[in-house]
């Protein structure tokens, strides 16, 4: 039996010295097996971690560096598969969408429990460990009578954030992530109790690990992926097989992930596949010692989530080395927290573990992992566990020139606040947050769509348009921002946009099934909007002095791309009403922010902005915004920022929010001397 813990920091168990009773079934395991001191994880990231432990290899082997983007190739073998070929009946229960069976981990597996559901208690994507241990105690009691020999993979989440463990652990423990690590014990505890009633316990290889830690405040950050410090990586690791292994045995030195895949096909006495990057640490087992060896990690969730640089790390018994822009070394004798970085005056050690680095990253075989497209629904269930979705820059160019992410853990807090924010449909609160970070990271893809999705959903569609082709100017080949932005350009009329949007889409993933789906009603959608736009005309030429029909007519050139018959309406409605302020503000607007060279006049746009803000229209945060644009194109940026802040405060008075927050998002422009131009 192998439990994952996923989440669970070694120093939060009572066998690694944490002083409350939080886990005593683990304990007891601890005391009747061996305990592994300094495990470490070598990614701290759910899937790419649980590949570590079931393949035996690194990231960089098998390819899958973050969550939701590759599944498993189909070259390694895996535990599952070695158990199986050796005649044992196996099964696997998963408690977070993280590891659905689409990712590869099922390979091997009889049977591969991955149906998480829905639960009131649970954010989508995961189920409590409840649940998981009556999945598992079913399928025990099906099959323990039989002759068949039975290997099972257990795969408990709930330390992971969103902390929602049962009200009765949160009474007895107080703090959140102790109550998420008191609950899944006390769920080992119900599997240990299946096996000592059966007289099993002593018959079972019992391996407990996790797959990563969590960061609790350490370094001003709290979460994992983004950071590689110790409790982040270090990990529990706790093997025990009563009568054929030692009993409370703990182990000092350095082991990895990658050591338990060869440490259990050693005890079951079969060969290791060449694949594995580890070692069997068996020889502890028999009174031996092991020779030290270097720990290789990373993370890329940095670089590949907000365009930031990766990090690389190396710990051998006494140091730890981080590759990072500001390179970092910490003695671990003296300084097991990692708060005194040593790196400026041991260069010839930062040297010396650059070098083992590189060599260690040199003689690593890589196998192609499988690529995953998820939908957009999938893509909000990982959302939902914390998880950042999007593809790698383009440009990746030399990581030591980008952010260094040591730096930027308040960003990441504030994004994920603004992603719980759109995902509750408070939208003008997620654009409050979101702004200051785009200011500090305009390179992260994520962020700038994410700023594009809750101006849409606060109804800016306009705002929304340009910051989704900022978000594929980062991202080109991003297939779900592409239909993200048709259905935006649908939104706004502009139907021929939208229907080469969804193309663009397809070109990226031919097999998108929204883009499938959306292409024919878009198709559909634009031959109605030809049928109305030669209705307009024709009203248009009956009724000339119609300030509505001109209007109407008007926008729908524009949607059209038709923005120079637009214009010509605009300026004939307006000569059969000389005074009409909505028409003057219309074509003030076009002449101020067209985003074609040859159309945009400001000096005519101020004129005829201020025309529209005659008399009791001067309050009028719409008009005024017009005005400002106005004076921005006339390059009277001083005077266009004036304008905006008093739009700005006429709108925020009137609880027009997203009126606010798309002036003040123009204000910044002004303030930087630049105009604002729609998107084309």
């Amino acid at each position: 039996m192998l439990i994952s813990l996923d989440t669970t920091r070694a120093d939060r168990l009572g066998c690694y010295g944490y002083d409350r009773d939080a886990t005593p079934n683990l304990d007891a395991i601890a005391q009747r097996g061996v305990q592994f001191d300094h495990t470490f994880a070598h990614v701290p990231i759910t899937l790419p971690s649980h590949i570590c432990l079931l393949t035996g290899t690194y990231p960089p082997e098998h390819g899958v560096r973050v969550n939701g983007k590759q599944a498993l190739g189909p070259t390694l073998q895996t535990l599952a598969e070695i158990y199986k070929q050796h005649g044992y009946k196996t099964a696997a229960f998963i408690a977070s969408a993280v590891l659905d069976a689409r990712y590869g981990l099922d390979r091997g597996f009889d049977i591969y429990d991955d149906e998480i559901g829905s639960h009131e208690s649970q954010p989508m994507g995961q189920r409590p460990a409840g649940e998981v241990c009556n999945r598992v105690l079913q399928w025990l009691d099906t099959n323990a009578a039989r002759e068949t020999p039975l290997m099972c993979f257990v795969h408990f989440y709930d330390a992971h954030t969103p902390y929602t463990a049962p009200q009765e652990f949160v009474d007895k423990m107080g703090d959140p992530y102790d109550a998420e690590v008191a609950y899944m014990d006390a769920q080992i505890g119900r599997l240990i109790d299946w096996l000592k009633a059966r007289s099993l316990l002593e018959k079972t290889l019992l391996v407990v690990v996790a797959d990563h830690g969590e960061s609790l405040g350490e370094h001003g950050y709290e979460w994992h992926s983004l950071l590689v410090y110790h409790s982040i990586v270090r990990i529990p690791l706790l093997i025990s097989l009563p009568e054929r292994l030692p009993e409370n045995q703990r182990v000092a030195g350095v082991t990895r992930m990658v050591d338990v895949m060869p440490t259990m096909l050693d005890l079951m006495g079969w060969e290791s596949p060449d694949q594995v990057g580890g070692r069997s640490l068996s020889p502890v087992f028999a009174g031996g010692t092991l020779v030290p060896q270097l720990c290789y990690g990373e993370t890329e969730y940095p670089l590949d989530s907000f365009g930031w640089s990766n990090l690389r790390f190396l710990i051998n018994e006494n140091w730890k080395y981080i590759r990072a822009p500001e390179p970092e070394l910490y003695d671990l004798t003296s300084d097991p927290g990692e708060m005194n970085n040593l790196a400026d005056t041991n260069s010839d050690r930062i040297a010396r573990m650059e070098s083992a680095l590189s060599e260690i990253e040199r003689d690593m075989k890589p196998h192609d992992a499988a690529e995953v497209s998820l939908s957009a629904e999938e893509l909000r269930e990982l959302s939902a566990l914390g998880y950042v979705g999007s593809a790698r820059p383009t440009d990746v160019g030399d990581v030591s020139q980008r952010k260094n992410p040591k730096g930027m853990g308040d960003v990441v807090h504030a994004f994920r606040r603004a992603e719980a924010l759109y995902g509750e449909h408070r939208a003008i609160e997620a654009i409050e947050t979101l702004e200051p970070l785009i200011e500090r990271s305009p390179e992260s893809f994520v962020i700038v769509e994410l700023l594009a999705k809750a101006y849409a959903g606060a109804g800016a569609l306009e705002c929304a348009h340009g910051l989704l082709l900022e978000a594929l100017a980062l991202q080109p080949k991003s297939s779900n921002t592409w239909i993200l932005l048709a259905r935006v350009c649908h939104a706004r009329g502009a139907t021929a946009r939208a229907i080469e949007a969804c193309g663009r889409a397809l070109e990226s993933q031919p097999n998108h099934e929204e883009a499938k789906h959306l292409l024919p009603a878009l198709q559909q959608a634009l031959d109605r909007q030809k049928t109305k736009l030669a209705e307009l005309r024709r009203r248009f030429q009956q009724q000339p002095e119609s300030v509505d029909v001109c209007l109407s007519l008007a926008l729908a050139l524009l949607s059209a791309d038709q923005a120079a018959e637009a214009f010509g309406v605009l300026r004939d409605g307006l000569g059969e009403n000389h005074n009409d302020t909505r028409l003057a503000n219309e074509l003030a607007w076009q002449l101020a922010t067209s985003p074609e060279d040859e159309l945009r006049n400001g000096t005519e746009a101020v004129r005829l902005a201020r025309m529209a803000c005659r008399g009791d229209n001067e309050s009028i945060p719409d008009f005024l915004d017009t005005l400002g644009a106005a004076l921005a194109e006339a390059e009277r940026f001083d005077e266009a920022a004036e304008v905006a802040r008093r739009a700005s405060h006429l709108a925020k008075q009137a609880g027009q929010h997203t009126l606010n927050a798309v002036i003040a998002r123009r204000l910044k422009l002004y303030e930087a001397k630049h105009p604002y131009r729609s998107p084309p």
